[in-house]
């Protein structure tokens, strides 16, 4: 945490904690942790004991006998949503896992059953924001052309950093057949879904290929919509299918956002929601959209926020 307590330019805050205090380390994290929250101490339900043992933070980083700090060691652990790093100087960090998967990348699925516009609103800003450098890919499946073209717009994205793999189980209109010929970039996927998976895979290494490298959450990968998939496929092939592709865009450091417009509290959604570091539920709130995020790291729910 900075002085003025702001995070740094990686959204990491970073407080000092003196060994020589009385106050104890534990109570220092908590307080910390709280503050970067914005809430009261005593507003924290998961309190620091029941993710680790507070007495034995303190000894675990306590000076020694002769009064000299342990400066090795360092211990990890997740508090209110939160990752927080212990040093054996003092030095506390904390990440908010929001922030900390925007930056290193991951992959989320959004859910809800909800109005196209709902997921339009949270799938732009997914898409990453415009001053800085992004490649886009989308993957359609049994979608128009026009889901992609209408976020990539909002998102302000030129049509040479966007890319489009089109698939599609039955017979295209006419109007589909013309609109690959437009920008942005489209490949169009016959056959089934292994061939889909594979030319998802084969874009997403081309274009690290050709960037030299990933700048982590440079890629920014929209699949809309697993529908088709959870409701003609069993289990073990979707499982199989999104192993594939969640691991290949954490490959390359990049963040993947999977829509599946159904209930949270689904079975489809229970059944591939471990492949996912965190899920975005979405609801039409009476002031505009709202989302909450489930974060599967640190088990952290938030409350419901405007998209």
């Amino acid at each position: 945490m900075t002085e003025d307590g702001s995070p740094d330019e990686r959204g990491v805050y970073r407080v000092q904690h003196d060994l020589s205090s009385p106050q104890s380390l534990s109570t220092t994290v908590t307080v910390a942790v709280a503050d970067v929250a914005g809430v009261e101490p005593a507003d924290i339900p998961e309190q620091l004991y029941d993710v680790i043992d507070p007495e034995a933070l303190d000894k675990l980083f306590k000076s020694r006998d002769d009064g000299t700090p342990r400066r090795g060691g360092r211990l990890s652990f997740s508090l209110y949503g939160h990752h927080v790093t212990v040093r054996g100087d003092g030095s506390i960090t904390i990440e908010p896992g929001l922030a900390r998967i925007k930056r290193l990348g991951g992959n989320l699925l959004v859910v809800g059953s909800v109005p196209d516009s709902v997921v339009d609103a949270a799938s732009v800003p997914l898409l990453g924001d415009s001053t800085r450098n992004r490649t886009r890919l989308f993957a359609l499946h049994d979608r128009s052309i026009s889901t992609a073209r209408t976020r990539l717009s909002r998102a302000g994205s030129a049509g040479s950093d966007a890319h489009v793999v089109d698939y599609h189980t039955g017979a295209r209109s006419a109007a589909a057949e013309s609109s690959v010929r437009t920008t942005p970039t489209v490949e169009r996927v016959d056959g089934d879904i292994h061939e889909f998976r594979d030319e998802i895979v084969d874009a997403i290494e081309r274009l690290d290929a050709e960037h030299g490298g990933f700048a982590p959450a440079e890629l920014r990968f929209c699949f809309d919509t697993l529908r088709p998939l959870v409701e003609t496929h069993d289990d073990a092939e979707v499982d199989a299918f999104l192993d594939t592709l969640c691991h290949r865009v954490k490959d390359v450091s990049g963040m993947g956002h999977y829509v599946l417009p159904i209930d949270r509290d689904s079975p489809q959604v229970r059944a591939i929601a471990h492949r996912f570091d965190a899920i975005i539920e979405l609801r039409a709130g009476d002031s505009g959209p709202e989302q909450r995020w489930h974060l599967r790291e640190t088990s952290y729910t938030t409350e419901w926020f405007d998209v």
